[in-house]
């Protein structure tokens, strides 16, 4: 077979992208409105790039870049998110090349380290090849919901001074700008229930065949807060990502640990990457597939 060429993303690859994806995905992939919404309107900007055999696009892969507060101090981070190989190209290292190539830009962009949510497939390669490591699983929480009309929750804008999750150790920065494209600006139709001194987002997919509600975010959450949020949720489960000192309450509202887990990996680039599972804090809506 013809060797293969890198490029960065243009445009034009726009229907080479989302069809790779859907081959891969079927209906998981991103829609082409959440591949507009997810690449062109993230504010702190995206790394996209191909792979080509003769010309035909055989591969995708893209990094998110984000602010995150890492060890105290607000720096930028990437997310490897999206990436696939066509099944006629895969063996070739396609994707560790692309991985790389995206790992070489973001450090010369002052980019501090990079994360991923690392699938089944792509976890070996990120450990082995590419020389990251494991920072956590996280175990993903469930309750089943009654059948009944879901309580109001609303869509709009997020007002906030700052970053609302100041007091998190290493995450993502909330602030309006990055709320408000993450959420508020997206095509899935996420809802928010809100309190004094916090919200609670949710959004729905379909997990093994049911109807799923998710619990996206979750800020300054009160048991009252978390009560509503339950209420406002559509689906016959609800799944979130409770931090340790969460869990209690979570439990005390019905919720117990699930099957799922999330595979967190990174690798240090214009920083260093602290290993230790308790100086993180995710949500569901930090990845890129909730």
């Amino acid at each position: 077979m013809p060797p293969f060429e890198l490029a960065s993303y243009e445009p034009a690859q726009r229907e080479d992208y989302l069809g790779l994806l859907r081959e891969a995905w079927g209906d998981r992939a991103l829609t082409p409105a959440e591949f507009d919404w997810w690449f062109g309107g993230n504010p702190s900007g995206s790394l996209m790039s191909v792979a080509r055999i003769d010309g035909r696009v055989v591969g995708v892969a893209a990094h998110s870049l984000t602010r995150m507060v890492l060890n105290g101090e607000e720096r930028t981070a990437s997310f490897s998110v999206h990436a696939t190989t066509h099944p006629s190209a895969r063996g070739r290292g396609i994707f560790a090349e692309l991985e790389r190539k995206h790992e070489r830009e973001a450090a010369a962009r002052g980019v501090a380290v990079v994360l991923a949510f690392a699938s089944a497939p792509t976890a070996p390669i990120f450990l082995g090849l590419l020389g990251w490591t494991e920072i956590a699983r996280y175990r993903t929480w469930a309750r089943p919901l009654l059948s009944q009309a879901p309580a109001p929750a609303e869509a709009g804008r997020f007002r906030h001074a700052g970053d609302v999750a100041a007091g998190w150790p290493n995450h993502v920065v909330r602030d309006t700008e990055h709320l408000d494209w993450r959420f508020a600006d997206s095509p899935r139709g996420y809802r928010t229930v809100r309190s004094q001194h916090g919200y609670a987002v949710l959004g729905r997919t379909v997990y093994r065949g049911i109807e799923t509600a998710v619990l996206a975010d979750f800020v300054g959450g009160s048991r009252d807060l978390l009560r509503r949020a339950i209420s406002a949720a559509a689906g016959r489960l609800l799944i979130a990502l409770p931090a340790p000192d969460e869990r209690r309450l979570f439990l005390s509202l019905g919720f117990l640990p699930a099957p799922h887990t999330l595979h967190v990996m990174g690798k240090p680039l214009a920083g260093t990457l602290d290993t230790d599972p308790a100086d993180w804090r995710f949500t569901l809506g930090d990845t890129d597939f909730f």
